[in-house]
């Protein structure tokens, strides 16, 4: 990729910018990456206005409850690139990010019977694959009041995320499995992405933000590599998210209290009721969602901090085998003495089956049930290790799958 080509995709909407001011640069530590400044090469590139992020993640876990049929083993390489347009092309409050994705390994929720996953980093089957998964543009307006975003994105990098949730493995803990388990080829999420815009205010640590992304991201034909298609009756997926800060710092991201709807343009099956020809009624697909955080307890020099989080999501219940999920967790930081990084986590889940679905399926599951215990110890400041528990009630019609174990471990290593 040449600097031109750069300089002309953050001009594209960079035209009608106000100058801000800027602030103060801080070259990044790399001194918490395994490889280092690269001989000078990374704090070179940043001072022009390219910043590098390589992680790589290794998962091993299996079901241990029963004798094992499998154990598993995933890995997720992600290569992001930051852009400075004020760097680059002198152009105030505009960036740009491009984003590798590349995922390999086994698929566990097979075996689990758990429709919404039981490793985030799990990828659908035969979907395996390393491609661009997200390439957009930003631009910054009135003192970074108010930003628009154009391009490859992920919804759930700032929509229907809590800080405090991201430290759990299972997916539920990312988007609502009531929301992700939606359209033809699910939003535009992890591991497949559409093209749309972001618009974002926010002042005094409130925020509203709305989104408009193609419908169908990807190719639900073909899930390798990168595909970016307007096809007819795709439609869009609306997101309209606003948040509230919850006491008297508006810079604690983890203190608030937010509210989202959602709603498809394009119509889906019904999942039972047909119309007098015999064909399926034809649904629009919506929900809402409500996400409450909060910082219960400081982190001191004698005392852990706690935060904890609520999350719960409802949709029309006509179109998705999920009608209802909630979900809530503490994570402690700090909890053993000299160990100020590590997190110790504990969650539990609940997801219904719609009423439609369970006649569709002819599973009489109501509930699916998880609770998720989770370490991450900080061994280095390049690697993490993270040993994680997992116990599933009722998931999935076969009696066998009841409930289930599964023990795993994660190896998160910065590049």
């Amino acid at each position: 990729m040449t600097k031109r080509w750069i300089v002309l995709l953050l001009a594209s909407i960079s035209a009608v910018a106000e100058p801000v001011t800027a602030a103060a640069d801080t070259i990044p530590d790399y001194s918490t990456t395994l490889t280092g400044n690269w001989g000078g090469t990374r704090s070179a590139m940043h001072n022009a206005g390219y910043d590098w992020e390589i992680v790589y993640k290794l998962d091993l876990l299996g079901q241990v409850s029963r004798p094992a049929d499998k154990a598993y083993g995933l890995d997720n390489l992600d290569i992001k690139l930051a852009l400075d347009g004020e760097k680059i092309a002198g152009m105030a409050g505009s960036s740009a990010l491009l984003y590798v994705l590349s995922n390999r390994g086994g698929k566990p929720s097979a075996l689990a019977g758990h429709s919404a996953g039981v490793d985030n980093i799990e990828t659908p089957e035969d979907a395996n694959t390393t491609k661009l998964y997200q390439a957009w543009v930003q631009q910054n307006f009135l003192q970074d009041r108010l930003s628009v975003l154009a391009g490859l994105y992920d919804l759930n990098s700032e929509f229907y995320v809590t800080e405090s949730a991201s430290i759990f493995i299972q997916p539920v803990y990312g988007i609502g499995a009531e929301l992700a388990g939606t359209g033809q080829n699910g939003p535009s999420i992890f591991p497949t992405t559409s093209f749309g815009m972001r618009v974002k205010a926010q002042a005094g640590g409130y925020y509203l933000q709305a989104a408009v992304l193609d419908g169908v991201p990807g190719d639900p034909n073909n899930p390798h590599g990168t595909h970016i298609q307007f096809n007819k009756g795709d439609g869009a997926l609306d997101v309209l998210e606003g948040s509230v800060p919850l006491g008297a710092s508006e810079d604690a991201p983890d203190n608030r209290l937010s509210l989202g709807v959602w709603q498809y343009t394009a119509r889906f099956d019904d999942l039972v009721d047909v119309d007098a020809g015999g064909n399926p009624v034809k649904r629009l697909s919506h929900g809402g969602y409500a996400m409450l955080e909060k910082v219960l307890r400081e982190p001191g020099s004698d005392q852990a901090g706690i935060s904890g989080f609520v999350r719960a999501g409802k949709n029309d219940g006509d179109t998705t085998q999920f009608d209802m999920t909630w979900n809530a967790g503490l994570v402690f930081s700090g909890l053993l003495p000299g160990r100020d990084q590590d997190q110790f986590g504990i969650a539990y889940a609940q997801e219904r089956n719609g009423e439609k679905w369970r006649i569709f399926s002819g599973n009489p599951v109501v509930f699916e049930r998880s609770l998720e215990m989770t370490w991450r110890y900080v061994a280095t400041p390049a690697v993490v290790l993270q040993p994680d528990a997992q116990y599933l009630i009722s998931h999935g019609s076969d009696p066998a799958l009841d409930r289930n174990w599964w023990l795993g471990i994660r190896v998160e290593i910065s590049l």
